[in-house]
């Protein structure tokens, strides 16, 4: 309903200040796209520019709670994270009800700093995990999928050392050449985060069942590996015990 449109409006207005200064010059260009009655239009292109800003703190307390999450690559993306309410990933989350915490890490992804799309990249992949839903829908009969509590992501070599330097406040390494591939799985019982390198046939593996997969085909992938049809069981068995297929 275009209330709620309004309403959207109303959070990208306190939060932009060029989308406020483009309302007052052309609110039909500004408003172009959303779903406002002509009354609506009338009513928010009615408001003082100035109103939007009686919090001007608003943005950067927003800011620092979503660079809680992204800790990591938001202290090393300075003027690019700034300008997360200015970009399109804010607008259109706002609009469209999105997360936030999601859209902000595919902000961050987008810096041309090539260490920061990485931890982005690693950290987005975290905070995924972390909003998976507890109890998943089950594949349909003799099909296995990759849990939503774990993702698999590949970045560039030595993000995941990247990461842990700066948590620890060390002097933080590069990254690169060549790449590796990070399994982030949430723990069942902690429900904390462990990131796990993986081999490259792991990796293929469980790439393939990134979208629910027969078993068969699984169990191809581990035999074209080189091994037999009974280490194949064995493999997927111990992967569902873990909760890493399901």
């Amino acid at each position: 309903m275009s209330h709620h449109a309004l309403n959207r409006v109303v959070v990208r207005l306190l939060h932009d200040a060029d989308f406020a200064a483009r309302l007052a010059v052309d609110p039909d260009d500004a408003l172009g796209g959303v779903g406002l009655s002509a009354d609506e239009r009338t009513w928010v292109a009615a408001v003082p520019s100035a109103a939007w800003r009686t919090d001007p703190d608003r943005p950067q307390r927003v800011l620092a709670a979503l660079g809680d999450e992204y800790s990591a690559s938001a202290s090393l993306a300075g003027a690019h994270a700034d300008r997360f309410f200015t970009s399109a990933h804010f607008h259109r989350a706002v609009q469209e009800r999105g997360s936030l915490a999601l859209v902000f890490g595919a902000h961050l992804r987008d810096d041309a700093d090539a260490c920061v799309a990485a931890l982005a990249a690693l950290e987005h992949a975290m905070a995924c995990v972390r909003r998976a839903p507890r109890r998943p829908p089950r594949c349909a009969p003799d099909h296995l999928r990759l849990a939503p509590s774990a993702r698999v992501v590949r970045l560039p070599s030595g993000t995941s050392a990247l990461l842990a330097a700066l948590r620890a406040k060390r002097r933080p390494p590069g990254i690169g050449p060549g790449d590796e591939t990070l399994l982030v799985e949430r723990d069942a019982t902690t429900q904390g985060l462990r990131i796990e390198a993986l081999e490259p046939g792991l990796a293929a593996l469980l790439h393939r069942a990134t979208e629910p997969v027969p078993r068969k085909d699984l169990d191809a992938v581990i035999r074209e590996l080189g091994d037999d049809e009974t280490e194949a069981d064995a493999v997927i068995q111990g992967l569902i015990a873990d909760g890493i297929l399901i």
